[in-house]
């Protein structure tokens, strides 16, 4: 019997060797423990996250900042009611519109000529696209006060032109604010398109020409369709980008300019209502999500992210 014990005993860390050898080897084990693409890192950083802030919406909040915990829809009714927040919304997603299109040929023309130039100032001109991402966003909007100021490098600017024959206010304005965040959010259109324009094969364009098109033609039926997968990345950051910016409404916007990301954060550190800046969040998150569907109708987002090498 000692020795049947002895034996067990000695087969047990064996085992264990066994199973663990096994689960390294499992490609779904893998899966799991592979860093920012698991399905445990997205259940933890996503869905858990999600599912604490639909949990506070439907809550209530109490007196001095507390929450009843009784499920109630009591917020969305609010919001449903709150014509206000209606039309903060509907400015939100009309700025990021806005920003997009005016993002949108100046990132392409930029990210066009980097990926298809062949000087030797590309990767410096390359470098100063992406040396904005070392700078904080904070530091960069800030930036932009003396600049937009009525005593700044802009109003100099075009008096020096004679354009105008005074100072001009554009800063807290909404075309200061739309102008601070095109250039912020530029380079999220510029990389995209850089990164799959610089892989276009020059000979399918030589070979359309050589058949006879013209440059503006073998442009617009092949290289434009060819980077296309670039061009829906740069809409998709850059809208979502301007649509729920903070800074740039908060540092360069007016009065009037009330975005739905600053109207959250006052919900939540003023007037410590938990529950109902949980209820706007998701609420604007559904819609951002009923946006991109609709956009994904025209155009194939899945293959357009597949195509970009960022």
């Amino acid at each position: 019997m000692s020795n049947e014990t002895a034996s067990t005993t000695a087969e047990a860390p064996n085992r264990i060797d066994s199973i663990r050898q096994r689960l390294m080897e499992s490609e779904r084990f893998g899966y799991l423990l592979s860093p920012g693409s698991g399905l445990l890192w997205v259940l933890l950083f996503l869905f858990l996250p999600m599912t604490v802030i639909v949990a506070f919406s439907l809550f209530r909040a109490g007196e001095f900042g507390t929450i009843i915990y009784e499920p109630t829809l009591e917020n969305y009714r609010r919001f449903v009611n709150g014509s206000v927040y209606h039309r903060v919304i509907a400015r939100s997603l009309l700025i990021g519109v806005v920003t997009t299109l005016i993002v949108l040929p100046f990132g392409y023309t930029l990210g066009y000529f980097l990926g298809r130039s062949k000087s030797r100032w590309t990767p410096i001109l390359l470098g100063l696209v992406v040396v904005q991402f070392w700078v904080p966003l904070v530091i960069r909007t800030y930036a932009w006060i003396p600049i937009l100021g009525r005593q700044g490098i802009f109003n100099d600017f075009l008096l020096w032109l004679g354009v105008v024959g005074q100072p001009v206010e554009i800063l807290y304005t909404t075309h200061g604010m739309i102008l601070g965040l095109a250039v912020s959010i530029m380079p999220f259109m510029v990389l995209p398109v850089y990164s799959i324009v610089s892989t276009i094969d020059e000979e399918i364009i030589q070979a359309a020409k050589t058949l006879g098109a013209s440059d503006a033609r073998a442009f617009r039926e092949v290289t434009l369709p060819l980077s296309w997968p670039g061009v829906v990345s740069g809409i998709l950051f850059t809208f979502i980008l301007s649509a729920g910016s903070y800074l740039a409404p908060q540092l360069l916007g007016g009065t009037n300019d009330r975005l739905i990301a600053p109207v959250i954060e006052t919900v939540f550190s003023q007037d410590f209502n938990w529950p109902f800046a949980a209820t706007l969040s998701l609420v604007y998150v559904a819609m951002i999500v009923g946006i991109l569907y609709l956009f994904s109708r025209k155009a194939d987002i899945e293959e357009a992210l597949e195509g970009t090498q960022l």
